[in-house]
């Protein structure tokens, strides 16, 4: 009985509890309305005072912008002046030191450092105050062909060392 008694006086009492609660959960108006009006700024869009050429500029996959030649990917190799083209050729290669070389999506990739050049791209080395442009004409797992002019050069990824 007094099981029956206890189970009448909490069927009673839930109901009278739950509308106490969700009558504490609503926010006053004056919040919802700042919540409101909240939402609305951060899903009101703002129109790009930028122009078309310059949002071009800015995108990063964008197949118009052209990467400048930098001073990192630039190296400076002292030589003699005056030189042919195949002298110059393998004074302008003796600072080129690539770190290795990777396939991707079946593409050989030419790595020096942080820098990336594949088949066709050109390297720019600074010789004497003159930019030169190495074109990257082949590359294999152990070695890589470069190009200036009408004259190549194969080198080595990696200079064999003797060992004694």
């Amino acid at each position: 009985m007094r099981i029956l008694f206890a189970c009448l006086i909490l069927s009673a009492i839930g109901p009278l509890s739950a509308e106490a609660q969700s009558a504490s959960d609503l926010a006053t108006p004056q919040k919802r309305t700042a919540s409101l009006d909240l939402i609305r700024t951060l899903l009101t869009t703002k129109p790009a005072g930028d122009s078309a050429d310059e949002i071009t500029k800015k995108n990063p996959f964008s197949p118009k912008q052209q990467a400048a030649p930098t001073e990192s990917a630039a190296v400076v190799a002292p030589s003699p002046s005056g030189l042919g083209d195949r002298e110059l050729l393998l004074s302008l290669v003796e600072g080129v030191n690539p770190s290795g070389t990777m396939q991707l999506s079946g593409t050989q990739i030419l790595l020096f450092g942080q820098k990336k050049f594949k088949v066709g791209d050109v390297i720019p080395i600074v010789f004497q105050g003159t930019t030169h442009e190495l074109q990257v004409t082949s590359i294999e797992r152990t070695s890589f062909t470069l190009r200036l002019k009408s004259e190549e050069i194969t080198r080595p990824i990696k200079p064999v060392v003797n060992k004694p």
